[in-house]
């Protein structure tokens, strides 16, 4: 595959999601997949627009965190998500928990 041109973007979403599934708990990626085949959902350090309950803080954030939630009766797990504002090189928490429903992922990622 010399010479094959491929886009910055297609690059860095492979190199985000390939240091995600490094840093992330395996439970949280295996019940990712399964519950999105498509990769449609956010990965960690992915920018998405959030529109959910909390409408004061509607806007574009960073995902910091992904956690499974365990069903009682034995469904799936849920994922939640955390978001958060870089200053400078410190995350700054801003919404927590939230469901999928209330992302839109964007096409940007932190790389460090």
């Amino acid at each position: 595959m010399t010479d094959v041109l491929v886009d910055r973007t297609t690059v860095a979403r492979a190199f985000v999601l390939l240091m995600s599934e490094r840093v992330a708990d395996p439970l949280v990626i295996a019940v990712a997949r399964s519950l999105d085949p498509q990769h449609a959902g956010p990965v960690l350090w992915q920018r998405v627009q959030y529109h959910g309950s909390m409408r004061h803080r509607h806007g574009a954030y960073w995902v910091n965190a992904i956690h499974a939630h365990a069903d009682p009766f034995g469904e799936a797990p849920e994922l939640r998500y955390d978001l958060c504002e870089m200053h400078g090189v410190t995350p700054v928490p801003m919404v927590t928990n939230v469901r999928r429903t209330s992302l839109t992922p964007l096409p940007a990622y932190r790389m460090g």
